[in-house]
């Protein structure tokens, strides 16, 4: 056993060569913050270059190209209803197949691309196309619902905004998140899509990031008191709650300012701009909520119950006079069922034979000769 540890302990010999020799008084190299601003640097001073070796001419020419694109003419017109596949050229042929103008009336195409990248679809579905003449404008019209593609296109008016919804009065956060879910925007939420896991204080915590929560009511089984997929989120303040409704919160970070040790003593680093970012509250448990201002509490209360109903029947009934003793008036108070057959939902037949008693023959006895 000693000699089998002291082989595992046995020093490596050194490999026979030069020793490798350091030079102390040699500069220290530059670091990579250094070298990604000399890269920098050198990148600015070339694109600067190439700028000023541009002759006139072709700068001119750029800069009117820039302004003739920008500039919209006053007859154009906005086309629907297109193949995903239909391209700039198709339209133009279209157009010209079917119209008395020359390609060179058309002055502008604007052929919207999808986001998506890696899609099939060359385009929206749309486009805008302006003419240079109103007698092009006026025979391009006359083409909607003509077959595009297999296709019948709709062709309107661009700037003929008739028959377009009117815009809600509303601006801001308020008008965005009531249209969301339809209702005003008050301090409670409803949330739905949620997990069966979710409890009470996990929603707490997690609505916490939009303000102060005031008080978190899960609907649950009766049997398992697990979560039934929804709850309702009541906050203190009416931004916190629109802000849930909206799904994100934007929070402004300040950063930290880092030491360059190239800089001179006694000079101190440009201060950073604070960073914005997104905070997601739209999902939890790895389900995405659906989340919409729900009616408030006493409002709800009101049409459950119809304590609202009640007051209405009452003041168009009474006269002007008698409204005041009429909202003084206190709702009676709710009776409890009875257990006898008024209020059972159940026949009396239906009844006997659930509970097993006997039954009386109603039936006509018939006897065969």
């Amino acid at each position: 056993m000693a000699a089998i540890g002291e082989e595992n302990h046995k020093k490596r010999k050194l490999l026979d060569g030069p020793e490798i020799e350091i030079d102390v008084s040699a500069p220290e190299p530059p670091s990579k913050k250094a070298l990604r601003k000399a890269k920098k640097k050198a990148g600015d001073a070339d694109a600067k270059d190439t700028d000023e070796s541009k002759p006139a001419a072709i700068s001119n020419s750029e800069n009117t190209a820039e302004a003739a694109s920008q500039k919209r003419s006053e007859y154009a017109i906005w086309i629907g209803n297109l193949a995903f596949s239909v391209t700039k050229d198709d339209l133009r042929r279209f157009f010209t197949a079917n119209c008395s103008f020359t390609d060179a009336t058309i002055t502008r195409i604007n052929l919207p691309k999808p986001a998506d990248k890696n899609s099939r679809a060359q385009n929206k579905g749309f486009a805008y196309i302006d003419f240079s003449t109103p007698k092009a404008l006026k025979e391009a019209l006359e083409l909607s619902e003509q077959l595009m593609s297999g296709r019948r296109v709709l062709i309107k008016d661009a700037n003929n905004y008739q028959g377009r919804p009117e815009k809600s009065q509303e601006t801001g956060k308020d008008s965005a998140a009531a249209a969301v879910s339809g209702r005003p925007p008050s301090k409670r939420v409803f949330v739905g899509n949620l997990s069966f896991d979710a409890t009470k204080e996990l929603l707490e915590e997690h609505f916490a990031k939009c303000g102060t929560v005031a008080n978190v009511h899960i609907a649950t089984f009766q049997d398992s008191g697990k979560c039934k997929g929804y709850a309702w989120v009541e906050f203190e303040d009416l931004a916190a709650a629109e802000t849930a409704v909206k799904g994100f919160k934007i929070v402004t970070e300040d950063l930290e300012e880092e030491e360059d040790p190239e800089l001179e003593s006694g000079k101190r680093n440009k201060p950073q701009k604070p960073q914005r970012r997104k905070i997601w509250v739209n999902q939890v448990l790895g389900r995405r909520m659906r989340i919409e201002f729900a009616e408030d509490a006493t409002t709800r209360y009101n049409k459950r119950f119809g304590k609202e109903g009640k007051k209405r029947n009452a003041e168009t009934e009474s006269e002007p006079g008698d409204f005041e003793e009429v909202a003084e008036e206190k709702p009676q108070a709710m009776k409890p069922k009875q257990a006898n057959s008024e209020y059972s939902r159940y026949d009396s037949s239906t009844v006997q034979k659930l509970s097993g008693a006997i039954l009386e023959g109603k039936g006509k006895k018939t006897t065969f000769d």
